[in-house]
Order: structure tokens, then C-alpha cells, then sequence
């Protein structure tokens, strides 16, 4: 099996709904699905998959393509590492490949490449340690109280960090491996004489994952009550962004867009409890308050998000940050409180635990909700109206700052009435407040509602070439069909003919492809076109052409044939303009001019053109 044939098993073996599907909700739409868009701050579904031509675009940023260029993108993978994560994915052995070779030496150390095996690597090494018999012994004997399972400790690849200060900076040494790259990833450090040391000593290692499974960072949990801190994690680097990563999300994933719900707690453990109860839609975040980044890629999974929060102050004041950062996104939010203050993992060591759980979560309030309970209580607390004149203004303020203002209509409407409910005044009396605490509220307001600044169109010759590519890409069986010349198009229209650059070389390798082969399908483009940035462009004016004239063969076919008529009368008009700046004082090409700027007004038959006179 060749290189292109691997190429095309793989993605004929990938289901492109079902790949996106594990990153992004997806829900039917005709004969498509639609998600939001995990290339850009996506309000409304403006990604479309389409399961018959295994292809997917946005029309609102533009992003598109196969399998292929999803993982790329998505995951941020060469094409090398997306065709073997495919092919794994797939259980499919790839044919070895002279590119597969490792990178020279002369490669960064600090590299993503590099950052990433040497995660890979520290990963191996925690997990055998833990495994040691003596080595481990203390940490495995911490699990065990913890009541954690062994399903668990393999499903989050638990590991152990030996005391001492060398143990993994001497491992990597005797492995032949760089120091700086295990620098750069936050496990060792130096010092001035040029050393190494290991970051992580006596400590219960959590290994940190992105969406996919791959490791990226590492937490510590001291097993000496003398150690500080309690956790510790590693650094922000070029593969791990502390403020939009979750713990367990990776195998939450799943379950959060089955349930279109995900729950939040604040802790390692508290996450592995909730999985190993039957609890999978349950995530952590790392040591951070909830951030606007967790808001946006959870929102690419779910519709309702609960908070699991201590009953004490501290989880009052995280409530009120979340509530800050969910308070302007398209998201359901509401806020669980454990009873007894106890922790999930302490909560569901118990027997009744998981019903407790269930009945909490069952039980969680509207975040909006929460804060106005709040609210409600220092408000009713006091007696004189200059306070409960002053809560209401300053509870007004936070709402102005939270957003409030450009909250969608429908759902600022329902906030303005419990506002109303909550502060005993008319909506009239809360709106007017509202505008003079937002000051300039009405200059952004306009300034939010001008119109947007119209697109420019592609120049007419463009916008025809596109088009007739397009459907041409729809219907390859079309390559020989009949042109307003009387030539097929393979005759009728060659590549030197095009000048938009793009269209016009996807054109060439088209025309070259079929003159050879005389058909394809969609899983012959990477094969016929192996450039990523021509391939994309082919895919748009696939996408574009059925768009607009519908996936019907037939409206494809009148669609090419539209358009070659509109090339052909482009041409026919420039040679005639040519001709005639050539010559001047020709009568004869004015009256062919003229002959044919009637035909372009009244869209008679191309064969009725005038021709030219060589």
C-alpha cells in the first residue's frame, strides 16, 4: 500500500461527524449538521458538517476541509501527526515512510515537538515509578486510603514523583535525552553551576491532558504533611495554557456532549471520585478561577454548565467570579453547593454518596438566580431606604459592568424583570437606572447596531471562474460535457485560461487529473491536490457552488453551464476590447462590439456571438 492509498483508507475510515462530534455538539440540520465554530468566538452554529461529502466549513470565519485539515487545525498537528493519529484512530498500520524519520538533531529543544515527547517520556517514568515495589509503595498506599480505584489511577495514568532531587533529571540523562527540553515543560530546573534538578519530589503526580489525550502538564500532591504547597503544578509553556485547560476533559468530553451538561469542581481528586461513581461528566479547574477561555470551549460541547462549590465564603466569592465570566455567553449556568460542606470525593466516599450527588445537582440553582438570593437578603436586612437605595444602585452597577447591557434581548428582558421583583421598583425605574449608570450606553448601543460595512465582491471574472471550478468539483463527469462553443470543457476552457492564481491552479491539477483519470470522489482531493492551502480553496468552491445552487445534479449541471456561458461572453468581450484599443479605426470590431454588449444585456444563445474574424 502506497502513500495515497494510506491517505485515502484513513480518511474513507474516518466518519468526519463523528470525528468533530467528539470535539464540537453537533445536531442535525437538514442534510448536514451545524456546531459552533471551534475556529472563533461562535455565538450562533455557524460550522456545517456534511456527512456525504465528508467535509466541513464555517461561513462565518471561513474555516473549512476534510478530516484531515480538522485535526490540523483543531489539534494544532502537522499533516504527518494528524495522518498517523487518523490512522490509529482508524486501526490502521501506515507504511513506513522516509518522512516519518525522526527530526535531525540540529531541531530546537524547546520545540512543541520536542516539549511533547519529553511529556510523553516524564509520563512513563511517573507511571513506573508508582508501579515500583519499594519506590511507590507510599504513594499507592495514599490511593488506597483515598479509596481510589485501580481503573482509575490506569484511566488518569496516575504516577508517582520519588523523593530526592535528581531521580528524573538522571533518568533523562541515562536515556540520552535534553534537559532543557524537560526545563521547558516545568519538570527539572538548574542551578548556577549548570545542574539539573527535578521540580517534583515525594509527590502523587497528575498527569494534565488536552482534549485529546496527549499530556502537557503535570499537578503534584504532597504526601508529606510538612511539604508545601498541598499542589503543585507545572508552569504555563507553549503547550499548556493554564486559564483555558480542564482536568479530565479528555475523558469527559464524551459524556459532557451526551448529557450537553457539564460539572465543575475544584480539585484533582474530586474529579477522579466523580468518574469512578459513575459521574463522567466531570471536570476540574487547575488551581484558577473560572476564566472566560473555560467558557468558550465548554460551550462547544454543552448547553448547561453546574457549578460545585463549598458552602463557605470562598465559595461564594468563586461563584460570583464564574457568574462574572458566564454572564454574557450563550450558556445555561447554575450553582451546586454540597450539603454539609463536604467535597465531592469526601461526599461520594460515603455509601449514599452518589444519590446525595445526584440530588445536588438536581437540585442547583440559576446562577442569576443564587446571586439574587443573595442579593435579596442584604437587601430585606436593611431598614432605611438611603441602604436599600445604595444595595440596589451598587447591585445595578455590577450588572452594568457583568454586561448586562448587550445580554440578547429575550434573555436581558428575563434578568431586567426578576432585577425589578428582586428591588421592588417598576421596569421603567430599573431601565432608566441602567442608562445612567452605563453613561455612554447609548453611543455603544448605536455604535453596536450601525450596519456592518458592506463586503467587498469578488471582481465579476473571479466570482464566474469560482463558480464554474466549483461545480465542475460537484460534477467531474461534467469534465467533457458540451460548451455554448461547441467544444467540451476540457477543450473549451483550459487552465491558462483562468486568472484568479488559486482557482486557476486548481483548475491545472483538476484538468490534469481527470484528463488522466476521468473521475474522482472526495476521497481522491488530497491525492489530486496535495497542497493544504489549495485543497482548502477547492473545498470552498465546492461548498460555495452547492450552496448556491443546491446539491441536485441537475442544478449543478445548469449552474456549470450558466457559468461557462458568463466565462465565455467575459472573453469574448475582453479580445473584443483588446481588438479594438488595438485598432481604432476599425468599424467593423465596433459593430461586433456593439453586437456583443446586446447579447451580455439580453443573455442570448452563446452560439448566436459574433466570432472573430481570425
Amino acid at each position: 500500500m502506497n502513500r495515497d492509498d494510506a491517505k485515502r483508507q484513513v480518511q474513507q475510515s474516518t466518519d468526519i461527524v463523528r470525528l468533530i462530534g467528539e470535539q464540537v455538539a453537533l445536531r442535525p440540520k437538514g442534510k448536514e449538521f451545524a456546531g459552533l465554530c471551534p475556529f472563533h468566538e461562535d455565538s450562533n452554529p455557524s460550522m456545517y458538517v456534511s456527512p456525504a461529502k465528508q467535509i466541513y466549513k464555517c461561513f462565518a470565519c471561513g474555516a473549512g476541509g476534510d478530516v484531515f485539515s480538522f485535526v490540523m487545525d483543531y489539534h494544532k498537528m502537522s499533516f504527518v501527526e494528524a495522518l498517523k493519529y487518523l490512522a490509529d484512530r482508524a486501526g490502521i498500520e501506515l507504511p513506513r515512510h522516509r518522512s516519518d524519520a525522526p527530526a535531525e538533531p540540529s531541531d530546537s529543544p524547546t520545540s512543541r515537538d520536542a516539549m511533547r515527547k519529553a511529556s510523553e517520556a516524564a509520563l512513563k517514568y511517573f507511571r513506573r515509578e508508582l508501579a515500583d515495589e519499594m519506590h511507590g509503595a507510599i504513594a499507592r498506599d495514599y490511593l488506597q486510603r483515598r479509596g481510589i480505584s485501580d481503573e482509575m489511577i490506569e484511566a488518569f495514568a496516575i504516577g508517582y514523583a520519588p523523593d530526592g532531587w535528581e531521580n528524573l533529571t538522571e533518568a533523562v540523562k541515562k536515556g540520552g535525552g535534553d534537559l532543557r527540553t524537560y526545563e521547558a515543560v516545568g519538570l527539572t530546573g538548574s542551578r548556577n553551576d549548570g545542574s539539573g534538578f527535578d521540580k517534583f519530589r515525594h509527590r502523587l503526580i497528575f498527569p494534565i491532558f488536552d482534549a485529546i489525550g496527549r499530556p502537557i502538564a503535570f499537578g503534584g500532591r504532597k504526601l508529606r504533611e510538612e511539604d508545601e504547597p498541598k499542589y503543585l503544578n507545572s508552569a504555563e509553556h507553549a503547550l499548556f495554557n493554564k486559564s483555558a485547560t480542564l482536568f479530565g476533559l479528555h475523558l469527559a468530553k464524551k459524556p459532557i456532549i451526551d448529557s450537553r451538561t457539564a460539572v465543575i469542581v475544584e480539585g484533582y481528586t474530586d474529579v477522579i471520585a466523580a468518574h469512578q461513581a459513575g459521574f463522567a461528566n466531570v471536570v476540574a479547574t487547575l488551581g484558577t478561577a473560572l476564566t472566560r477561555q473555560h467558557a468558550i470551549e465548554l460551550r462547544r460541547y454543552c448547553d448547561r454548565v453546574l457549578l460545585v462549590f463549598d458552602a463557605d465564603e470562598a465559595g461564594q466569592k468563586a461563584a460570583d467570579r464564574a457568574l462574572e465570566v458566564f454572564f454574557s455567553e450563550p450558556i445555561d449556568v447554575a450553582i451546586a453547593v454540597l450539603p454539609e460542606g463536604l467535597d465531592p470525593a469526601d461526599l461520594l466516599a460515603n455509601d449514599d454518596g452518589p444519590q446525595r450527588w445526584r440530588d445536588a445537582m438536581d437540585g442547583a440553582t440559576d446562577a442569576m438566580a443564587f446571586h439574587f438570593a443573595r442579593v435579596r437578603r442584604a437587601f430585606e436586612a436593611i431598614d432605611t431606604t438611603s441602604g436599600k437605595q445604595r444595595i440596589a444602585t451598587d447591585y445595578l452597577r455590577t450588572l452594568v459592568q457583568l454586561g448586562l447591557r448587550q445580554l440578547e434581548p429575550t434573555r436581558k428582558g428575563m434578568v431586567l424583570h426578576q432585577v425589578a421583583q428582586l428591588l421592588r421598583l417598576d421596569l421603567a425605574t430599573v431601565d432608566r437606572m441602567l442608562r445612567d449608570l452605563a453613561g455612554v450606553a447609548s453611543a455603544a448601543r448605536r455604535q453596536v447596531e450601525a450596519p456592518a460595512p458592506p463586503v467587498e465582491q469578488p471582481a465579476t471574472r473571479h466570482r464566474v471562474e469560482q463558480l464554474l471550478i466549483g461545480c465542475l468539483l460537484n460534477r467531474p463527469d461534467l469534465f467533457h460535457a458540451q460548451m455554448p462553443d461547441g467544444r467540451p470543457l476540457d477543450e473549451s476552457i483550459l487552465p491558462d485560461d483562468l486568472q484568479h492564481g488559486a482557482t486557476a491552479n486548481v483548475y491545472s491539477l483538476v484538468h490534469e487529473w481527470l484528463s488522466q483519470h476521468g473521475q474522482f470522489d472526495a476521497f481522491d482531493l488530497r491525492s489530486m491536490i496535495a497542497d493544504e492551502t489549495l485543497l482548502r480553496h477547492a473545498l470552498d468552491l465546492k461548498l460555495e457552488a452547492e450552496r448556491l445552487h443546491g446539491d441536485a445534479t441537475d442544478a449543478i449541471e445548469r449552474g456549470l453551464h450558466a457559468a461557462a456561458e458568463q466565462f465565455a461572453t467575459i472573453q469574448a468581450r475582453e479580445r473584443y476590447e483588446t481588438e479594438k484599443h488595438e485598432s481604432p479605426e476599425d468599424d467593423d470590431i465596433d459593430a461586433r462590439l456593439l453586437q456583443l454588449r446586446e447579447h451580455v444585456k439580453t443573455h442570448k444563445d452563446m452560439s448566436r456571438l459574433p466570432r472573430m474574424s481570425n
